[in-house]
């Protein structure tokens, strides 16, 4: 009911989405939140920004949607988004659901610590992170130099 809610929130021009997402953020139902990030794509205001950062903080790494929802709240707006939420998780990104958002992040700050995961941790994971460079378009130096600190000893 509570998705449905937001959802109908979204279509109706009177209402203020960020002033439900903000009463749904802290919402025990991962789906809830997942919809909850779904419905900050296109918002722009420091509010989203602290918004979308609560939610990634909420990632626990085992929700592959929630990964994609917050995708979808960033897109167009990477850098805002995930300065935000890095500020906030600290050293914390470099726990698993840490990784997963520096994986699926399109900012420019998340290309060196692709290159710093791929130094850190096990080849098996180096594919899931080399991929991610692929979709970095936006600073092609930065994704240069960040593959360039992987030949570096």
């Amino acid at each position: 009911i509570r998705i449905v809610g937001l959802r109908l929130a979204r279509q109706l021009n009177n209402v203020d989405t960020l002033a439900v997402v903000a009463e749904l953020v802290d919402d025990p139902s991962s789906q809830v939140r997942r919809e909850c990030g779904v419905a900050l794509n296109g918002h722009t205001s420091p509010q989203a920004i602290a918004l979308w950062a609560k939610l990634a903080a909420r990632h626990d790494g085992n929700d592959r949607w929630y990964l994609e929802a917050l995708g979808i709240a960033a897109d167009g707006q990477w850098n805002r988004f995930f300065d935000a939420w890095l500020e906030k998780a600290g050293d914390d990104w470099r726990h698993p659901a840490g990784r997963d958002i520096v994986w699926r992040s399109r900012a420019d700050k998340a290309l060196p610590l692709l290159a710093e995961l791929i130094k850190t941790s096990p080849p098996e994971e180096h594919p899931r992170y080399f991929r991610a460079f692929d979709f970095h378009t936006e600073n092609p130096e930065m994704k240069k130099l960040s593959l360039e600190s992987l030949l570096q000893k």
